[in-house]
């Protein structure tokens, strides 16, 4: 019979601590209170409503503009190959 995830947890330190980790509290951000603030601040200001198919796009020198959803996203970040 194979073993069940909490057995396995429980014989496996290493595998433990990374399931630990991946399911306590955070988010994608350490600061993301102050992430979404500042972004949502950027949107008002740019007047980019809720639903609109315009992003609040970062620039290298931290402004922010208004952008294509599309264009902004496509650029993909670390995902881009």
């Amino acid at each position: 019979m194979a073993k069940t995830s909490t057995q396995t947890y429980r014989t496996n330190a290493k595998s433990r601590a990374k399931h630990v980790k991946d399911n306590s509290p955070g988010g994608k951000y350490a600061h993301s209170k102050q992430y979404k603030r500042e972004h949502a601040d950027a949107r008002a200001s740019l007047k980019i409503g809720k639903g609109s198919k315009q992003d609040a796009s970062k620039q290298a020198d931290g402004s922010y503009k208004s952008e294509s959803r599309k264009t902004n996203r496509g650029r993909g970040g670390r995902l881009r190959r």
